[in-house]
């Protein structure tokens, strides 16, 4: 009786510690507009993160993937814009209710707010979100956005960088809000 007890046990604390963790295909796009009519779309190659069962969300992002399609400017926006010497990742953090994964692993699609915080380049923002939350195949949930968030480089001293890459590239301008969207598949941990 006692090694059925303790096997019940430790099935019940592995599932309520497990979590899920991000799978592929998973993407995180910005936009950017240059001279005001040139708008490009840029990823990051590598980004990863984790949903406990209580709902603490985390997505890191490794600033030095940065793909932008030219590889002489991903040089020049690690250096310049995210400094990726001092700062090479950003992170968002975030509470979903504690149900939405389970209630999305069971079938069932829903919208929410996704409030949380955003880490980059030293400094830190409060951010919102309208996420959609729906099953996938193999068990896996998806989290995507349904609309941008703006980022305002001026809230994460992002400027100076923005300039630099404007005086190199001798552009006229660099639009200094970034749209950022991003559709995230997770798996729960065996």
């Amino acid at each position: 009786m006692r090694p059925i007890l303790f096997a019940s046990a430790l099935l019940f604390s592995a599932f309520t510690q497990a979590e899920w963790t991000l799978q592929s295909p998973s993407t995180l796009t910005f936009l950017t507009t240059k001279n005001t009519h040139l708008t490009e779309v840029h990823h990051f190659r590598k980004i990863s993160g984790k949903v406990t069962d209580q709902g603490m969300a985390e997505l890191n992002i490794d600033l030095t993937s940065i793909d932008s399609g030219i590889p002489i400017r991903d040089e020049r926006m690690q250096e310049f814009l995210f400094e990726t010497n001092s700062f090479s990742s950003a992170t968002f953090s975030a509470v979903i209710p504690a149900d939405a994964m389970k209630k999305a692993r069971g079938g069932i699609s829903q919208t929410l707010d996704l409030k949380g915080k955003l880490m980059l380049h030293g400094s830190e923002e409060e951010i919102s979100v309208p996420v959609m939350i729906v099953p996938a195949q193999d068990k896996q949930v998806v989290i995507t956005s349904l609309q941008p968030v703006l980022v305002h480089a001026d809230s994460f001293a992002l400027t100076a960088g923005i300039q630099k890459l404007r005086d190199i590239a001798k552009l006229e301008r660099i639009a200094e809000v970034v749209p950022v969207s991003f559709t995230l598949t997770f798996s729960p941990a065996q």
